[in-house]
C-alpha cells in the first residue's frame, strides 16, 4: 500500500524488511533476526558482556558480535537457537 505524506510517496513495507529488499530467503533471515534480538534481551538481561556470553556458549567473540550486527547469513538458525538455550538456562526462575 502506498501512501502520500507530506508530498512523498511511502511504500508500507510487509513486515519483513528481508522480504521488501527481494531476498530468496527472506522467511529465514527474519528468523535469524529474531533469534539474534532474543539473544541480546538475554544477555541484557544476564547484565553479562558480549565477550562473557561469547564464552558461555562456546562461540568465538567476533562470530556472536555478527550474529547480534545481523551478520547471520553462513550461521544456521540451530547454532543461534543452541546459543540462546545455553544463555536461556542461566536466567532466574
Amino acid at each position: 500500500m502506498n501512501t502520500i505524506i507530506n508530498g512523498i510517496l511511502v511504500e508500507e513495507g510487509s513486515g519483513n524488511v528481508y522480504e521488501d529488499l527481494g531476498y530468496p530467503d527472506a522467511d529465514l533471515m527474519l528468523a535469524k533476526a529474531e533469534l539474534a534480538r532474543q539473544l541480546q534481551l538475554v544477555i541484557d538481561e544476564l547484565g553479562i558482556t558480549q565477550s562473557q556470553a561469547a564464552k558461555i556458549i562456546d562461540m568465538p567473540d567476533d562470530s556472536l558480535s555478527d550474529v547480534l550486527n545481523g551478520k547471520f547469513r553462513n550461521i544456521s538458525t540451530a547454532t543461534i537457537s543452541d546459543a540462546l538455550a545455553r544463555l536461556n538456562s542461566l536466567r532466574p526462575s
